[in-house]
């Protein structure tokens, strides 16, 4: 048999997969706590799934325009417009993708030639470094400061001639960590000085516990800048595959020959499910965004007193815990933690290496177990 593609080599298997693996396999003393879960643990609202039934229902069921169907395409410019006043034209500067995760891949072929680096923060969400190696690209880590906070004093160190873009997540999955006013300034500076791209993930942008800023908000980046975002954390659509990007057309329309041989278009049930998102009640979503709050300050108070350090999020459904009074090995530190705790969590080392001493806990489990958690945490 011929050898497969040698870009695969370059790949990671995922982290949490291989948690879920070790737990079906293991025998435990007592029942596992999960907090793996990278989505949202409420169902999708039930004004978004009747919309969906009613497009079906209708026989909206066949391809749509590769862009998307424009009625979602106008709702997503104007809720953009809503929420951070800025102004995308549905017809060229939206292109709607089935996931925020496709959308990015995409992304990524359309800008990458072979040995380009992409800056990203660590740590950051695993898949980022291997959609750059799928594309032949080099990912450039920033190593964080010790509380996990990104290092933007060593930006412009990491910038050299190959450099094409820069990736930012707002708000970064794993550390929950918010970007704040003036850091997303000076990467847009930085990225006017020496001619990057700038590709802003904001999937979690409306779950954030503090203020929140779009990198769409900077003018003077309009024509080098690409948004990703979806409806997947939002509005616990993981499954729908929705998402989108924004950007000017002259970005767009390369991005969208890629998608038109890729996907088509994205599912015709789920674009008209995400418009009702877009123009329906946001109170499903504030009442989700309060219950991670809560859940977050659980964590944060039992583990006050403890042996434990927690690093509180402002943002997403993540947070960071410091594993280093356990003494364990950097690479197994969530196994130390699944077995001498009973809970299940994602090595921080799948995120970068300065999270080496960390592992990831979600917050997508009710307050019960993560009470509990932090208890068994405290007392072992």
């Amino acid at each position: 048999m011929k050898s497969f593609a040698s870009r695969l080599n370059q790949l990671v298997p995922s982290a949490s997969m291989a948690m879920a693996q070790k737990i079906s396999e293991g025998n435990f003393e007592r029942e596992i706590i999960d907090l793996t879960f990278g989505q949202p643990d409420f169902d999708t609202p039930d004004h978004i799934k009747e919309a969906a039934w009613d497009a079906i229902r209708k026989g909206r069921n066949g391809y749509t325009s590769s862009s998307g169907i424009s009625e979602l395409r106008a709702a997503i410019g104007t809720f953009h417009h809503h929420l951070y006043h800025v102004s995308y034209d549905p017809g060229s500067e939206v292109l709607v993708t089935p996931g925020a995760k496709q959308g990015l891949m995409y992304l990524m072929q359309a800008l990458v030639n072979p040995g380009d680096e992409v800056i990203l923060f660590e740590p950051c969400w695993l898949s980022y470094q291997d959609m750059i190696l799928l594309n032949n690209g080099t990912p450039v880590f920033i190593p964080a400061k010790e509380n996990l906070e990104p290092d933007l004093s060593r930006l412009e160190e990491y910038i050299t001639s190959k450099t094409k873009a820069i990736l930012i997540n707002n708000p970064i999955n794993p550390s929950g960590y918010v970007f704040k006013q003036q850091e997303l300034q000076f990467i847009c500076k930085l990225a006017e000085q020496h001619d990057l791209f700038i590709i802003a993930d904001e999937i979690y942008d409306r779950i954030v516990f503090t203020g929140f800023t779009s990198m769409s908000e900077f003018d003077s980046i309009r024509d080098r800048l690409i948004v990703a975002n979806g409806f997947s954390k939002t509005y616990a659509m993981t499954g729908w595959r929705i998402g989108y990007l924004l950007a000017n057309e002259q970005i767009l329309s390369k991005v969208s020959l890629i998608h038109q041989h890729t996907a088509t278009c994205a599912s015709a049930p789920s674009q008209y499910a995400a418009v009702a998102a877009l123009q329906g009640s946001q109170n499903p979503v504030d009442q989700m965004v309060k219950t991670y709050k809560e859940r977050r300050d659980i964590m944060v108070e039992g583990l006050s007193d403890g042996p434990f350090i927690i690093i509180p999020p402002d943002g997403t459904f993540y947070a960071m815990l410091n594993m280093s009074s356990l003494g364990a090995d950097a690479e197994n530190a969530a196994w130390t933690l699944l077995e001498k705790f009973g809970i299940a969590a994602v090595n921080g080392s799948s995120y970068g290496k300065s999270a080496r001493n960390y592992v990831r806990l979600s917050l997508t489990q009710d307050s019960n177990l993560l009470t509990e958690a932090m208890h068994r945490l405290k007392n072992g």
